[in-house]
């Protein structure tokens, strides 16, 4: 991959249309500036479900020859709040498909959770090849049937299989600690699998506001060995939404980190994801306010088609 990265991501529910998808590409080949495709605004809408775009993730799907979006159907902006999100929030995620990274089919509302679930936060889709399938996980906070959903319940990280996009299993729960686990999303390196995740780690004083890192032999590992429990302390007030990649030239990592309601997405970077020593990079400069989304190392050939139909439309 030559071509740098591509960043999906959404805005604050506070900004006007800031609960749709984004894209901007880096500058160069390493993420540490960006532009803004279609002058910053939407480059994909819902009208489906609760008509709002938060947590966009993007994978290419080589098999198929296409990438996928997928995302939270959730909007929290027009007088939405999150205690309606958690209890009686949407059991669907948002599924888009395109072949070339500028025409997309979507958005289709695919449920996957059952219906205990208050919400459906956050999908992020991998590759396992021990199963032979796609996995999707997502947060959802779980109730018995009939139960008083007032009282609320923690999140916890669910998984269903798909080998479309288009079909899926019946929801599984991944991870359940006892206490909020959300957003985690995983980088495959020299036969390991890395997963960062926004792990309240049992709400200990000073503990649990940032970014959460492990290492494990594959996805369905049980047993991830903990790295690192608070990336990017002392660099971000709160952390979230990690999205992690891998620099095309080798040997350095990427990871962004969503100071949600403050600055948005910062950036860190390592050269030993195994060290979990993640230093922050104070002069990236993101799309302004962008949260919660996905880095995909693209070609040059699809950084020229992207930047090419972004000048035809803009």
């Amino acid at each position: 991959m030559t071509g740098g990265f591509l960043l999906s991501y959404f805005l604050g529910e506070e900004e006007h249309d800031g609960e749709q998808v984004r894209f901007a590409l880096s500058d160069g080949p390493s993420p540490v500036a960006w532009t803004a495709l279609h002058g910053g605004r939407p480059v994909l809408r819902s009208n489906v479900g609760e008509c709002g775009v938060r947590d966009p993730f993007l994978v290419r799907d080589e098999a198929a020859g296409r990438f996928v979006l997928i995302a939270t159907d959730l909007k929290i902006g027009a007088g939405q709040d999150w205690h309606r999100a958690t209890r009686h929030g949407s059991d669907a995620i948002l599924v888009w498909e395109s072949v070339d990274l500028v025409h997309w089919d979507g958005p289709v509302r695919h449920r996957v959770s059952g219906p205990g679930a208050g919400n459906t936060w956050a999908p992020k889709a991998f590759w396992s090849a021990e199963r032979g399938a796609w996995l999707v996980f997502w947060a959802s906070a779980l109730f018995d049937a009939g139960e008083d959903r007032e009282p609320g319940t923690h999140q916890r990280m669910m998984v269903a299989q798909t080998a479309d996009f288009r079909s899926f299993g019946e929801p599984e729960v991944y991870l359940d600690q006892g206490h909020d686990v959300i957003d985690a999303t995983f980088l495959e390196e020299g036969g390991r699998w890395y997963r960062f995740s926004a792990n309240e780690q049992g709400g200990k004083p000073g503990r649990g506001r940032h970014i959460f890192g492990e290492a494990g032999s594959s996805l369905d590992d049980p047993a991830f060995e903990p790295l690192a429990e608070d990336i990017g302390k002392g660099d971000m007030a709160r952390a979230e939404g990690p999205a992690v990649a891998a620099d095309p030239a080798g040997g350095r990592w990427y990871l962004l980190a969503d100071e949600f309601g403050l600055r948005g997405y910062q950036l860190f970077t390592t050269t030993s994801l195994a060290g979990a020593a993640w230093e922050h990079v104070p002069e990236a400069v993101l799309p302004p306010g962008a949260r919660h989304g996905s880095l995909l190392a693209i070609t040059a050939d699809e950084r020229a088609r992207l930047l090419n139909h972004d000048r035809s439309t803009s």
